[in-house]
């Protein structure tokens, strides 16, 4: 579990990336906003990106207890497909500053490479409980589950970089994610039905 200064400075510091944008805010200034010395400061996170490292896991934390939530109480494997969408659009508005923030940053360091990743990880193996536990309940036929993940979250994914335009982009306005999440909703429809029983 987090202790109370860490989850003090990220909140401070999402309120501030949230406002300002990530580029634009000092570490100093979080300090500031906490009264804390920036030695202090340094002490939980050295540098800015450790600091948004921690604030990622924290959302990723908030998203696991909606996601075992789903599966818990959804049965079907499209209306827990269509959920995970909505949790995703849920997100991407509460914490759409940050998010375009970090579409943003030099994707090329090994560091931000990592991070993406894993979050892309995260994701595969969400969508692996789903699929096999359509499998176990005889809803699905049997495929390799693995694989169908992450073919299934790359698709996702490649809709949102490509809907309505013919290159990828990183700006997604609050109207454009609306459009892009039926497309994604329509593309798993179609996806689940080519695996279902």
């Amino acid at each position: 579990m987090i202790d109370d200064k860490k989850s003090q400075i990220i909140a401070a510091a999402l309120k501030r990336f949230s406002h300002f944008g990530i580029a634009k805010t000092s570490m100093s200034e979080i300090a500031d906003d906490l009264k804390l010395s920036k030695a202090n400061l340094y002490y939980y996170f050295p540098d800015k990106f450790s600091l948004i490292e921690a604030i990622v896991y924290q959302i990723m934390e908030e998203t696991d207890v909606s996601v075992e939530q789903a599966l818990a109480e959804i049965p079907d494997t499209l209306a827990l497909l269509i959920k995970m969408l909505d949790l995703k659009k849920e997100y991407f508005e509460k914490y759409y500053m940050l998010v375009i923030n970090l579409h943003e940053m030099n994707i090329s360091e090994e560091k931000w490479q990592s991070l993406s990743n894993q979050l892309f990880q995260r994701e595969v193996q969400t969508i692996s409980r789903i699929f096999k536990k359509g499998i176990d309940s005889g809803e699905l036929v049997t495929f390799d589950v693995a694989t169908t993940s992450e073919l299934y979250v790359a698709m996702i994914r490649g809709l949102a970089l490509f809907c309505d335009h013919a290159a990828p982009h990183a700006l997604i306005d609050k109207a454009e994610l609306v459009r892009i999440i039926q497309k994604q909703k329509q593309a798993a429809y179609i996806f689940v039905n080519g695996i279902k029983k």
